[in-house]
This record gives structure tokens, C-alpha cells and sequence, in this order.
């Protein structure tokens, strides 16, 4: 493979010209297939035209917040149920059974309809009321700093 006067032809004027060429070939190759291919913009999607869907308030807030309401409405049921099993008197197990039964069902019943709501307006206020309430805090920290 090796030219006149030993040099080898791969580093040739006209090898360089042939792969020059080939590089060209390809990159217009390429550049029609990308053309081809080419997925057409999307039209945009159409607005509704009717009255707009308003999201469902109780999906959105604190999820903790609204747990631990949950819990303290679950809790002041099961306390209630106590008051009502001793009142009773009703043996221990009894109690605790009335205990445990009240608290599964006011926890479950604060996921349903009209008590959704409440928890959701519960959480809501809890949350202003911790932010007043870290609000007053810090100020009072300030002002009364034993520094």
C-alpha cells in the first residue's frame, strides 16, 4: 500500500479529498433523514369553553395538619366512649374495646362528606394559628432576650 517514493497513500491529498466527501455524503444523509422524520409541532389544546373546573379545596393544605387533626377528633371520640363505658360500668375489656372501636370510627368517619369540610376548616386555622403563634414568639424572644 505504499505510494511512489514510499509514502503510504492513506495520508494522500486525494485520500484526504475521498473522506472530505464521504463526511459531506453522511452529514446531507443525515440532515435529510432528520427532515423525514421530523415530528410536526402540535396544535395547542383548546380552552374550555365552559364554566372552569374549580379544584377540590380539601386535596390541597398540610397533609400533617390534617393528620393530626384527625388523630385529636379520632382521640376525643375514643374519649368520649371511655367516659360512656365507665359511666356504664362496663368491665376493662369492654372499655377498651369501646375505646378502640370509637377511635376507628371517627377517624374513618373524618374522611367522609360534611366532616372532610371540618377537618380541612380545622387544619386551615390550626396552621394560622401556629404561624401567629411563631410569630409572637420570635417577637417576644426579641424583646426579652436575656443576652
Amino acid at each position: 500500500m505504499a505510494g511512489r517514493q514510499g509514502r503510504p497513500t492513506i495520508a494522500s491529498d486525494d485520500w484526504m479529498f475521498e473522506q472530505q466527501l464521504r463526511a459531506e455524503l453522511e452529514a446531507e444523509a443525515w440532515r435529510r433523514l432528520r427532515q423525514e422524520l421530523a415530528i410536526p409541532e402540535p396544535l395547542p389544546a383548546p380552552q374550555p369553553v365552559g364554566p372552569s373546573v374549580q379544584a377540590d379545596p380539601h386535596q390541597s393544605g398540610s397533609t400533617i395538619l390534617k393528620g393530626a387533626v384527625r388523630f385529636m377528633l379520632a382521640s376525643f371520640g375514643a374519649y368520649l366512649a371511655f367516659l360512656a363505658a365507665v359511666d356504664s360500668h362496663l368491665g376493662e375489656i369492654e372499655v377498651w374495646l369501646a375505646v378502640g372501636a370509637a377511635f376507628v370510627v371517627t377517624l374513618s368517619l373524618t374522611m367522609l362528606g360534611a366532616a372532610r369540610g371540618f377537618v380541612h376548616m380545622v387544619a386551615e386555622t390550626m396552621r394560622w394559628l401556629l404561624i401567629i403563634g411563631a410569630g409572637v414568639g420570635a417577637t417576644w424572644l426579641a424583646f426579652n432576650w436575656q443576652g
